[in-house]
């Protein structure tokens, strides 16, 4: 089995105006670190069944995690880098994709939520560097594990002692598990997540007793909730970890697949966009997702309206127009437009989409230099190309890219700062 060099990433370093704070204080700081991540997750990563949280009270989820982003981004002022993030090609993009997203709020109605979510994008963006530059990625993952697996535990009690709110009884979901959510996606895809991260600390030493105890919790929760997106979540889970550590030539493919998934999704827009269907046509078979692809027609047809810039962040759905005559023909409006990757080109447009695709091409190039140079941890490198490649997985079906409060669409952000580092000369 080939080795990458596994000295820590990129080290720790001290800087001529860096004013180290003394060991308690920076110990302390990355108690409160690790603390708020964990009560992130569980705040932020779904909205609760209403019976458990009333729906008018809902905003408290997102305040309670933004309220954790402001938590450690102070926090992180008292805990020493321990990764140089340096102003290449690859971070200015990035930079410059969420900024724009950001800005882009001042071409929609700037209603109050549109502001506030573009705030909130900036303040997490920025808490995303603040968290991978001061501490570690296995204690990022345990905060993050420990999380999911507060919210998957929970989701199995409520299934199996209060089924009128843990099983979904509706004529289209009868029997599905949905736990303390209100979709059962949202149960399919933490529990998927769980399992990847239960994969990569078994990887990384931890017992087997804590290991198959997660895993089995969070398996059982994806097969009830009978999610098949995130079904295929959880089977690529533990099959990117094991691969990429046994072959550097998977580990490789791997750090491409992003890119090829963002080529993808401009041919599944362009079908949409030239056809005008409102599904999938495959010979005398005819695929709509579960209805998804009505809502990714819907606001394909609508791009001609705002093609370079978009309609803003937040700036779609909120139009009463656009928002009425969906429900007025199909019956029904979630709000969500079921694919990331239609989510950056109908709020941010082509430039957006540009911007975004050539962050993710810098992404795989750069991963795939740090593993020519051996300037990375060859588990974190596993993990974190695993870890795109499933959320970029999970973005065909889901909308996860710029969720401003969502603690995984802030990790995938966190992610891609991580691999923004000096690296020596090949």
């Amino acid at each position: 089995m080939t080795s990458l060099h596994t000295a820590p990433d990129s080290g720790a370093y001290d800087s001529a105006i860096w004013k180290a704070p003394s060991a308690g204080v920076e110990k302390l700081a990355r108690h409160v670190i690790r603390g708020s991540i964990t009560v992130n997750v569980v705040a932020s990563m779904g909205v609760l069944h209403s019976a458990l949280l009333p729906a008018e009270w809902s905003y408290l989820q997102q305040a309670v995690a933004l309220l954790m982003w402001i938590v450690l981004i102070y926090a992180s002022v008292f805990v020493r880098p321990r990764i140089r993030v340096q102003p290449n090609p690859d971070l200015i993009v990035l930079v410059a994709f969420y900024a724009f997203a950001a800005v882009s709020v001042l071409w929609t109605s700037l209603a109050a939520a549109a502001i506030m979510k573009s705030a909130a994008l900036v303040v997490t963006t920025f808490g995303a560097y603040c968290l991978i530059t001061r501490i570690d990625i296995d204690e990022i993952v345990g905060s993050t594990a420990l999380g999911l697996i507060i919210l998957v535990a929970a989701s199995a009690l409520c299934a199996l002692f209060l089924p009128e709110i843990g099983v979904d009884q509706s004529w289209m979901h009868n029997g599905q598990w949905q736990g303390i959510y209100e979709s059962k996606q949202t149960l399919g895809f933490i529990s998927a997540y769980l399992m990847f991260f239960a994969c990569y600390r078994k990887m990384t030493g931890q017992g087997w007793i804590a290991f198959l105890a997660t895993f089995l919790l969070a398996s059982t929760c994806v097969i009830a909730s009978e999610s098949r997106g995130a079904g295929a979540v959880a089977a690529a889970a533990g099959g990117l970890l094991v691969t990429s550590m046994w072959s550097i030539r998977c580990m490789r493919i791997y750090a491409v697949l992003p890119f090829i998934m963002c080529i993808l999704a401009v041919f599944l827009f362009l079908y949409f966009y030239v056809t005008g269907y409102d599904s999938i046509h495959l010979g005398e078979s005819t695929v709509d997702l579960t209805e998804r692809t009505f809502i990714w027609q819907y606001a394909i047809g609508h791009f001609n309206e705002a093609p370079l810039l978009g309609f803003g962040i937040n700036g779609f759905w909120t139009r009463p127009a656009i928002y009425d005559y969906f429900n007025q023909n199909h019956g029904w409006v979630l709000d969500n437009y079921h694919s990331g990757y239609i989510a950056v080109a109908i709020e941010t447009g082509f430039l957006g989409y540009v911007l975004f695709a050539a962050s993710v091409y810098l992404f795989s190039e750069k991963v795939l230099y740090l593993i020519a140079t051996r300037s990375i941890d060859r588990g974190h490198c596993a993990l974190i190309i695993g870890f795109v490649v499933l959320s970029f997985q999970s973005n065909f079906t889901e909308t996860m890219f710029l969720r401003s409060t969502m603690f995984t669409s802030v990790l995938l952000v966190a992610f891609f700062f991580a691999v923004c580092r000096p690296v020596p000369q090949q």
